[in-house]
């Protein structure tokens, strides 16, 4: 039997009421978040109305963010308690593990150049490396009715909450790093890339023990440096030595130098190491001036970043910089273009690191040929 609908002379028109309908059975969740609505044909019969009401109804439904069309599957409810898009501010959020150097702040600028070109303004967050604060920080600035956030997650581990609100469509760009199971837009450097291009610069100056030197992360953009080196390895034809690689415990400042000692005095050691963040080649600087080992006459160093700090270390660090404004810019981009409506498909940028040579390394042969009592 159809639904009965107002068709007196003063009553609304005939697609709002019909609009009103189906979205009343959005909010009783009649029609769960993801289902696939009845086709025109169906709901033409339900109302009793021609089809150019029903497609009028469900135009206004997806200009309200309840409905999401994919070309050749159907309509789609994409309404949660996130996705209403009536009372966003002007407002996108920023929130980041951290600010403990340059580069957070040089992504910053980035972002907030473009959001302010489109007339937004950016809160800024930081969670101190905390998940649960994380959870708190994004929660707190939905209730805000933020237009939509930035994250740099702690980690790549996945996230229920991140999972709901992409399921809901709520924008969200990731920087630096992605989830695991969980699509998104995002925007990092290619770190597999500038890993590999880090440690081939090593090997073109002569240097054969090559070593790597990260810290315990679950996060991807770690991994990918480490997977980077060992595509480095292959590409020379060499195996992998896991005498040349140190995990260290902890995070900047706080790296434990005890296995940098170690490391780079074993007999085993290397002539010649990539860290895998300019932070780690800065702890790896102050283990070396504690064991009386000189860079680069005893040792060359690449890191990967290219902090403020870096240019300004003696010797200045040779280091894989990433495009920190660059991808600043691109995420608020990214962001924008997502809560305007003008993306289906999710974006995922990899932006390009540049090799910047200084003077932490230098040809083995021009090395000192003892370290102290050790000789290389």
């Amino acid at each position: 039997m159809p639904v009965m609908l107002d068709r007196s002379p003063d009553a609304p028109h005939l697609h709002i009421q019909v609009a009103a309908i189906l979205k009343k059975r959005i909010h009783n969740g009649d029609w769960r978040n993801g289902s696939n609505i009845p086709p025109e044909k169906v709901l033409c019969a339900e109302f009793d109305v021609a089809r150019g009401t029903v497609r009028q109804a469900l135009a206004t439904l997806e200009a309200e963010g309840y409905l999401s069309r994919e070309q050749g599957r159907g309509t789609f409810v994409q309404w949660s308690e996130y996705s209403a898009t009536s009372n966003r501010s002007q407002r996108l959020a920023f929130i980041v593990p951290y600010v403990r150097d340059s580069s957070v702040p040089a992504i910053l600028v980035g972002f907030q150049q473009v959001a302010e070109q489109a007339n937004y303004s950016v809160i800024f967050n930081h969670v101190n490396n905390d998940l649960q604060q994380q959870e708190r920080v994004i929660l707190k600035l939905i209730d805000e009715n933020v237009a939509g956030f930035a994250l740099y997650p702690i980690n790549s581990e996945h996230i229920a909450l991140i999972e709901e609100l992409n399921n809901a469509r709520f924008p969200i760009v990731l920087i630096d790093r992605y989830l695991r199971t969980i699509s998104t837009d995002y925007v990092m450097t290619d770190h597999f890339g500038g890993a590999i291009r880090a440690t081939h610069a090593l090997f073109n100056l002569g240097h054969r023990r090559v070593g790597f030197v990260t810290w315990l992360s679950p996060s991807i953009s770690m991994e990918h440096r480490y997977l980077g080196y060992c595509q480095a390895l292959t590409e020379r034809g060499m195996m992998l030595d896991e005498r040349l690689v140190c995990r260290v415990e902890g995070g900047y400042p706080l790296i434990d130098h005890t296995q940098l000692h170690e490391f780079i005095t074993g007999t085993d050691r290397p002539t010649a190491v990539f860290a895998a963040n300019d932070q780690i080649a800065i702890a790896l600087y102050r283990a070396a001036a504690s064991l009386g080992i000189s860079i680069p006459d005893h040792l060359s160093v690449v890191g990967f970043d290219d902090l403020d700090v870096s240019a300004h270390l003696d010797p200045p660090l040779t280091t894989m910089a990433q495009p920190f404004h660059e991808i600043g810019e691109v995420a608020a981009e990214l962001l924008l273009r997502r809560i305007n409506g003008k993306r289906e498909r999710f974006d995922q940028i990899i932006l390009a690191p540049t090799l910047i040579v200084r003077q932490s390394c230098q040809a083995l042969q021009t090395q000192d040929a003892t370290v102290g009592s050790f000789a290389l």
